[in-house]
This record gives structure tokens, C-alpha cells and sequence, in this order.
């Protein structure tokens, strides 16, 4: 029964990473193929797609817009989602639950929903926002908060608070205790969170499309304009970068973060507890 179980669950596993990669797949093959539609095995492979993409000036534009947008989003985010997480974890405050539903409320919105909001109160009471870097940033730092809070979250459950209650008895201000006895054991929290936030935020469609106009775009709405125009695999071949882009900071991420012994942290200390 045990390797009947087993078995069960490396099949569903399988079928599971085989059901969210066959569609990346199909992308990443149809950005090489020689046919401008893909209806089977491509009968040729070329680059001309992808030197095509490099060289395409609203993707060039798309992609330094993209970059800047994700980065002032990642950083606001952290900024206000840190503290919040920290303020639900930790202090004992009235209403902690209502405040923590309000964080998560962004994810049952539909973000087409969020941007359209967005459009309306820039355009009524903040038109110099629209199409900025500032006013694209802060509708993705909302789409944002509920992970970092989220994630912050978990990594501050896993902490004994009395350590901290430690320092404070020893004379330590409370924000030097965070700063020299929480924040060094939540990195890993930390970095996770600003690399998730980060590629949301470089990926986001559905809110962005009604915060710019036409000539200033990121790199999805590009796409999404491009898609309106041509549907030859030019398309296909900036979505493969952007996917071949993502594993990589991905990957250097977790490269780095194993370099560092962020990995095992968690781990090695419970062996010095116990």
C-alpha cells in the first residue's frame, strides 16, 4: 500500500508539473519555429523571432519602463509591508484581524477592476500620476502587499518573539532589537518576497493597460498592443525571453542565497536550540 501510495504521488506531482509547463513550452518553441503558426512540430527553427523582438523600439522602451515600475513598486511595498507584518505578528493591538483582512482584500479584486479605480482617481484628482513611473509603481505596490505581508508573515511565525523581548531587557531601543535580532533571521523572508514582488509587478497586464498611454508602456502592455496589430511569433519570442529572464533571476537568486547560508539558517538553528 505504501508504494502504491508513493506512486500515487509522484503521478499526480508529474501530471501537476507537466499541466503548468506544456503551455511555457509551446511558447518557448513557437518563438524558434520557422512557421508563423504553430499547428504541430515546427517544420524549421530559426532566431529571426527573437532578433526581432531585440530590435523592436517599443519592447526596447517597454523593457527600462517594465524594470523601473518593478523596482519602486518591490521597494514601497517592502517599506509598508514589512512593518505591517510585523504589527500583526507581534503586536497586540485591537483589530488585528480586520487589518490583516484589508491586506488580503487586493486579491480577491480583480486587478482589471484595480486599474480601471486607478485611471478613474488619477484622472479626476491626480492627473499629472497618469502614465508616470510614481503613479504605475503605487496601483502594483497594492497588487504587491498582500504577498510581502504574507511572506514577511510566515518567516516572522517561525521566531521565537522572546529573543527579541531579550534584547529589550538588556537595554536595546525596540527598533534596534528589529533591526540587530529580527530583521537578520527573516533575510530569507526578505529576499523571497522582493524577488516575488518584484517579477508580479514586471509581469502585470491587466492593471498597467489603463494607467499609460499608447506611447509609454511596459513590456506586457507592449506585447498586449502588439498582439492588437500582428500576430506573427514575435509575440512568442519576447514572452520567451521575459520567461527565460525570470528563471534566471530566479536561479541566481537562490544560487546567491545558498552562498550565503540563508538556506540552512533556519535549520542550523534549531539544531543550536535543541
Amino acid at each position: 500500500m505504501t508504494a502504491l501510495v508513493k506512486a500515487l504521488r509522484w503521478a499526480w506531482i508529474t501530471a501537476c508539473a507537466v499541466f503548468i509547463t506544456a503551455p511555457l513550452l509551446i511558447v518557448l518553441v513557437a518563438s524558434v519555429s520557422t512557421d508563423h503558426v504553430l499547428t504541430g512540430w515546427p517544420s524549421g527553427f530559426t532566431l529571426e523571432w527573437i532578433r526581432t523582438a531585440l530590435s523592436y523600439e517599443p519592447f526596447q522602451v517597454g523593457f527600462l519602463y517594465s524594470i523601473e515600475v518593478a523596482a519602486l513598486a518591490t521597494v514601497i511595498a517592502l517599506a509598508l509591508g514589512v512593518p505591517a507584518a510585523y504589527a500583526i505578528a507581534r503586536l497586540d493591538l485591537p483589530g488585528t484581524g480586520l487589518l490583516r483582512s484589508i491586506f488580503v482584500a487586493p486579491l480577491s479584486l480583480p486587478r482589471v477592476v484595480t486599474g480601471f479605480s486607478f485611471f478613474v482617481l488619477y484622472v479626476s484628482l491626480m492627473p499629472t500620476a497618469y502614465g508616470t513611473v510614481g503613479g504605475v509603481a503605487l496601483a502594483h505596490v497594492l497588487l504587491l502587499l498582500p504577498f510581502v505581508i504574507s511572506v514577511v508573515g510566515s518567516g516572522l511565525a517561525g521566531l521565537d518573539p522572546q529573543l527579541e523581548a531579550a534584547a529589550r531587557d538588556l537595554g536595546a531601543t525596540p527598533w534596534r532589537a528589529f533591526r540587530q535580532v529580527t530583521l537578520p533571521q527573516i533575510r530569507l523572508s526578505l529576499v523571497i518576497a522582493a524577488v516575488f514582488g518584484f517579477l508580479t509587478s514586471f509581469d502585470e497586464v491587466d492593471t498597467s493597460v489603463f494607467l499609460m498611454p499608447a506611447g509609454t508602456t511596459t513590456l506586457p502592455v507592449a506585447i498586449f498592443l502588439r498582439l492588437e496589430q500582428n500576430q506573427d511569433p514575435t509575440t512568442s519570442a519576447v514572452s520567451s525571453l521575459m520567461i527565460a529572464g525570470s528563471l534566471l533571476l530566479a536561479g541566481l537568486t537562490a544560487v546567491a542565497l545558498r552562498r550565503s547560508g540563508l538556506f540552512g539558517t533556519g535549520r542550523n538553528e534549531q539544531k543550536e536550540q535543541a
